[in-house]
């Protein structure tokens, strides 16, 4: 207990002298202070002193899985506390820290001092190997001890003087590639020669009271910004006086060692960005190729063969591969001009004095860039001139960037978009349809970031992008009277939200003296904090359904009181399709319709009636037997209300339903009954053998040559559930005999792009590209990018396994 008690005081001792030697906050500037909306580290490296592509071995310790103590261990920079034990959670005295920073010096290139005696009274006691380490620090200037002649080395390092010991140390690191450099005292850019950071935003609350020191403070800013700590901008506690843990020490030393030139033996390539949106070929997209020797030492002179392949263009090039299967290059491509697939010639990339080269996405072809949506691995080896590579024998270093579709497209959606649009002057010279809004209520805008419009219309789950809104409102047809202005941030899946509301002046449902207008435009905001990974700074705004947006920058609400009253009805069903059955009760389904009124609200205790469309009857083989449910239902206080529908018939059909209110105002929507196909022939009554059944989107393939031909087009598509519906007809020149069959596969299928074997993934990925965001199918059909019409798939069956082609 007395030794315990006799090291927290000497702690506390060494605090209260640091605190009399350096200046403390209080003396600072009055601005320091931590932000007041959270902010990420801004001077940050994505590259690593022990990058994946090293495959770093497990320094073997049984207490511990960290890969950062791995890398720390595979530098030399700790041995363990035994062979098999780190103790992650434990402190660090600071003779201990002595060693790992002179160490942490000599993998980052330093040169030590002689290690001669500093003044140090109080180090008589530990081995020559530690006062050699401590009096190194103090010549580096890594340390000025707890006073002018103790250097206290039994003491536990606290995070405060570890903040220091760090920045003091980067202080003489020289920087590396993609490492940060930005000192502000530098007036010349080529004289940023070590590691420092400039960026002065911190989000902790505690490192700001007289107990923090002046440069303490200055110190834990610049870890943070520069990403050594790792802390997000969620963290707010820093707890400057707590003893740093031996876990924590690894993290901040390999975080700081990835600024420096300090990388792995042997040639390895990084990319400073592996995942992203949209192009990757932007300025701080590059690729980083180190060569080290056994001391770590760069390698200047090497000649590098760099190759990339895309390995996602499963539809324009099916049969892709890297290398063939012998290993020699197939369709991966050299990355340097004018050089030859495989071959290290004179011509490719060499590494600079400090044993480096930098490949910056934009200078490389297109065919072997990261472009949007595709996934590019590269492969960067090394050898004599001449020798050829080979995939099963050459040695290589390989890493893969991941491209995203981007969010260049904004889709607006409100919370009425089943309330009446109306067109008329909204504010003065502004003629725009709006959407009636009830007084007294709340309008939402959901905004989602699309990769396109129309068909391709797919969500973009990216975050931190910035959405500007700028409302007004006003009399309707007058001059606007207010105009606001907002700033939005997409969350983790692209959305954000916008409310809007109009006070109820008259608190009744008769009509209001005043109708106001509301006008509101989204654009793109500022761009995300991290400049290397912006969002778009402009996209294009739509509103509508997929497939049939309205291409707008705005959206506008015309409010009012007027009594409320039956304006439209939809129509849905719980399933598209139902297998057909006659047996027991038959086949089951249910649709639900909801009755609005003109500002997009349910309607209650409304009377809908459902029928089978008399202009789009029910049809197909089974077209005879109908379908029976209720023809009359009450809505609930939604708007909603249900109709059970029951068909018994082993037979196929699809049943068009339409569901009328008192008002005559009516929806559709088909159903469709679905049998299981022969195995050994797609049904047709002169089709026998391995027929072939083309199959568009929405419209029947024919031709002159189609008679006799099972022809056919697809209805719904699951890829979830691997099935699809397929509306098949025998063709006979004339007209065709419908008959809805369902199609399941699986992994023992074959499957075919463009008339090559594609793998199932590869076959579903290309079959995404015909649904639309909201799961139906597209009514234009491009499969392969060629800006033809495709007829999108062939489904080809035999009497065992089935072949699914995209031709």
């Amino acid at each position: 207990m007395f030794s315990n008690f006799k090291k927290r005081l000497g702690v506390l001792t060494a605090i209260a002298v640091m605190s009399a030697l350096v200046p403390a906050l209080s003396m600072s500037a009055a601005s320091a202070a931590p932000a007041a909306t959270a902010t990420a580290a801004g001077d940050t490296t994505t590259l690593s002193a022990c990058p994946a592509s090293a495959s770093i071995a497990a320094a073997g310790f049984t207490d511990t899985t960290s890969t950062d103590v791995d890398c720390i261990a595979y530098y030399g920079i700790t041995t363990g506390v035994t062979a098999t034990t780190y103790e992650p959670s434990s402190n660090i005295p600071r003779w201990q820290m002595a060693l790992y920073l002179t160490r942490t010096a000599t993998a980052s290139g330093v040169t030590l001092g002689d290690g001669s005696d500093q003044g140090f009274t109080d180090i008589s006691g530990e081995s020559a190997a530690i006062q050699t380490a401590i009096n190194q620090i103090k010549q580096l200037g890594v340390t000025t001890g707890t006073t002018a002649t103790t250097y206290s080395p039994a003491d536990d390092v606290t995070r405060e003087q570890m903040a220091m010991f760090i920045e003091r140390l980067l202080d003489s690191v020289g920087v590396g590639p993609a490492g940060s450099a930005d000192d502000d005292s530098d007036v010349d850019v080529a004289a940023e020669t070590y590691v420092n950071g400039t960026t002065a935003t911190y989000n902790y609350t505690d490192v700001d009271s007289g107990a923090v020191t002046f440069e303490g403070h200055n110190a834990i800013v610049e870890v943070y910004n520069l990403g050594i700590t790792g802390d997000a901008k969620t963290v707010s506690t820093f707890s400057p006086a707590t003893a740093i843990t031996r876990a924590d020490m690894a993290t901040w030393l390999t975080n700081a060692l990835a600024h420096s030139n300090t990388r792995p033996e042997g040639l390895h390539i990084q990319a400073t960005y592996n995942a992203g949106y949209g192009a990757l070929t932007a300025a701080a997209h590059a690729l980083h190729v180190s060569n080290r020797d056994a001391a770590f030492a760069g390698v200047a002179g090497t000649l590098v063969d760099v190759l990339g392949w895309d390995a996602s263009d499963v539809v324009a090039a099916p049969d892709d591969a890297a290398f063939t299967a012998a290993g020699a290059v197939d369709d991966a491509l050299e990355l340097s001009s004018g050089g030859k697939e495989g071959v290290i010639e004179n011509s490719d990339y060499v590494t600079d004095q400090s044993g480096n080269l930098v490949i910056l996405q934009s200078g490389i072809t297109s065919l072997a860039q990261a472009l949007e949506s595709s996934v590019v691995t590269y492969y960067a080896w090394t050898g004599a001139v001449g020798t050829y590579y080979d995939n099963d024998t050459t040695t290589n270093s390989s890493t893969t960037v991941t491209s995203s579709l981007d969010g260049d497209h904004l889709h607006v959606g409100t919370s009425n978009p089943y309330a009446n649009l109306s067109t008329g002057t909204l504010l003065t010279a502004n003629t725009h349809a709006a959407y009636e809004a009830k007084k007294g209520t709340t309008i939402t805008y959901t905004l989602q970031l699309r990769y396109a419009l129309g068909t391709a219309a797919r969500n973009v789950a990216r975050a931190g992008c910035y959405i500007n809104v700028a409302s007004s409102t006003g009399t309707y047809g007058s001059t606007a009277t207010a105009i606001t202005n907002t700033s939005l941030v997409t969350d983790a899946t692209g959305t954000a939200t916008f409310t809007a509301t109009e006070a109820d002046v008259t608190a009744g449902d008769g009509n209001d003296a005043v109708i106001r207008a509301q006008y509101v435009v989204f654009t793109a905001g500022a761009a995300n904090a991290l400049a290397s990974v912006a969002c778009p700074t402009t996209f294009t705004v739509t509103q509508g359904a997929a497939g049939a947006e309205d291409a707008t920058k705005d959206l506008a609400l015309k409010w009012s009181d007027v009594a409320r009253d039956n304006h439209s009805v939809t129509i849905a069903a719980t399933s598209p399709d139902v297998a057909a059955t006659a047996v027991g009760t038959g086949a089951t389904n249910t649709m639900t319709a909801v009755s609005y009124d003109q500002y997009g609200t349910g309607v209650a205790s409304a009377s809908l009636g459902l029928t089978i469309d008399q202009a789009n009857p029910q049809w197909g083989v089974g077209a005879a037997t109908l379908p029976t449910f209720t023809v009359t239902r009450t809505t609930n206080s939604s708007g909603s209300a249900t109709f059970g529908i029951n068909r018994d018939a082993g037979t196929s059909a699809a049943t068009t339903f339409r569901v009328n209110d008192d008002e005559d105002n009516n929806a559709s929507k088909i159903v469709y009954w679905t049998v299981t196909p022969v195995d050994a022939a797609l049904e047709g009554s002169d089709v026998t053998t391995n027929p072939v059944t083309y199959v568009c989107d929405t419209a029947w393939v024919k031709n002159a040559a189609a008679t006799g031909e099972t022809m056919a087009r697809m209805v719904t598509v699951d890829n979830a559930a691997n099935s699809m519906v397929i509306d098949l007809g025998y063709y006979n020149g004339t007209a065709a005999t419908h008959k809805i069959v369902k199609y399941t596969w699986d992994s023992n299928d074959q499957f075919n792009i463009t008339g090559v074997a594609q793998t199932q993934a590869g076959w579903e990925y290309a079959r995404s590209l015909l649904l639309l965001a909201d799961g139906s199918l597209s009514t234009a059909d491009d499969i392969d990018g060629g800006g033809t019409n495709d007829c999108a798939l062939t489904v080809k069956t035999t009497s065992s396994a089935s072949t699914y082609s995209i031709p």
